[in-house]
């Protein structure tokens, strides 16, 4: 009888055991990548501060500058925000509109874009083509705000501001998933 060969091979009963666990490795590695690029792609927060326009001269002007409470408060909205990174200041055709905004684009050393006040979904449009992710202040008018505020929130909320209300500041939060958010501020 011959006696039995003793194998120094390797053992083939091991292979699943490294199989599975290298199956579960890749699997991994995988889902840790696509949640990456999920957050990446799909997480990105644009903010968008939405105003009136502040006080106007009390006038028979079609289009009134500002009243001195007016410069003061374009003035405090540019020590409030001028801190920040803006990527665009966009505001209505009118002077008042564009007086407001222009103390907070001298500080930032951003250019405003003016841009048609019946044009609500145009300038929603540009905002969310070129600044994607990034921060955006639009200066209007007590009755195009509250359209800009409801439209970026998807019908979820709704603002009103009086004729003589110029002290709101609207902070919209757009993401591509879940729920927009708003804060409203006075200032």
């Amino acid at each position: 009888m011959k006696a039995p060969k003793v194998t120094t091979g390797r053992r083939l009963f091991l292979a699943p055991l490294w199989l599975a666990g290298a199956t579960v490795f890749i699997s991994g590695v995988l889902l840790l990548v696509a949640v990456r690029f999920s957050i990446d792609a799909l997480g990105e927060t644009t903010s968008v501060i939405v105003l009136r326009h502040a006080e106007k001269v009390r006038s028979v002007d079609e289009d009134p500058v500002l009243s001195e409470w007016g410069q003061e408060r374009a003035l405090r909205l540019a020590t409030m925000l001028g801190s920040q990174k803006i990527d665009a200041i966009y505001v209505s055709d009118t002077r008042r509109a564009q007086l407001t905004a222009a103390p907070l684009a001298a500080r930032l050393g951003v250019p405003v874009t003016i841009r048609s006040s019946t044009d609500v979904d145009g300038l929603l449009a540009d905002i969310g083509e070129r600044h994607s992710g990034g921060r955006v202040v639009v200066v209007g008018h007590s009755n195009t705000v509250p359209e800009i505020v409801a439209k970026l929130t998807r019908g979820t909320t709704e603002v009103s501001l009086t004729d003589e209300q110029y002290d709101a500041l609207f902070v919209v939060a757009v993401t591509r998933f879940g729920p927009p958010s708003v804060v409203t501020l006075r200032y």
